[in-house]
């Protein structure tokens, strides 16, 4: 028996490309162009009562308010309503209109750009800086702190060190090279 394959709902590959130019709500001028207008827009839009009701569910879902921000925003760009620019300076007013909601209603948010596991303190950052230099020959070993730094007015002179590679140049000319000249 032969097998049936599975057929997807999703675009061909290249089918954006088909599109006649300007067809897109995003490819033509946005409605709101300032963001005082698109801040306005958000504000009025998202006080209706059942937009609201909705944006609070997703809240004390634990829905983190920057996702939501991102989302609504993200629609917006896709809708024509404004730019990307715009998205990104309107985003933080957004997120102080959520918590101001939430906070008037008791609810507790989150924002989304704290994540207490993955936060190290002062001391552990440290320590763990030095474990990596210690591991890392191309990081030099420091001295001992008790011990007085040299800055440089007894130190002796150094030779050059030297250049290794494909593209250094040799320190002493050749034979060869000191011929080529003369002719």
């Amino acid at each position: 028996m032969a097998k049936t394959m599975p057929k997807f709902n999703a675009p061909v590959p290249g089918q954006s490309l088909t599109a006649e130019p300007g067809s897109r709500p995003w490819e033509n001028p946005p409605k709101y162009t300032t963001v005082e207008d698109t801040i306005e827009f958000y504000i009025e839009s998202l006080s209706e009562p059942k937009k609201l009701s909705r944006i609070l569910d997703k809240i004390e879902e634990g829905v983190p308010l920057g996702v939501l921000t991102s989302t609504l925003t993200g629609l917006g760009v896709s809708k024509g309503l404004h730019t990307v620019d715009v998205s990104m300076i309107v985003s933080p007013v957004l997120i102080e209109f959520f918590k101001a909601v939430a906070e008037q209603e008791e609810i507790e948010y989150l924002i989304g750009d704290e994540d207490e596991d993955s936060k190290v303190s002062r001391e552990e950052a440290v320590i763990l800086a030095k474990k990596v230099e210690a591991s890392d020959p191309s990081v030099p070993q420091e001295e001992d702190e008790t011990a007085v730094p040299n800055f440089g007015d007894d130190e002796e002179e150094k030779a050059p060190e030297e250049k290794k590679g494909l593209m250094a140049r040799d320190s002493e000319p050749s034979e060869t090279a000191s011929a080529e000249e003369e002719v």
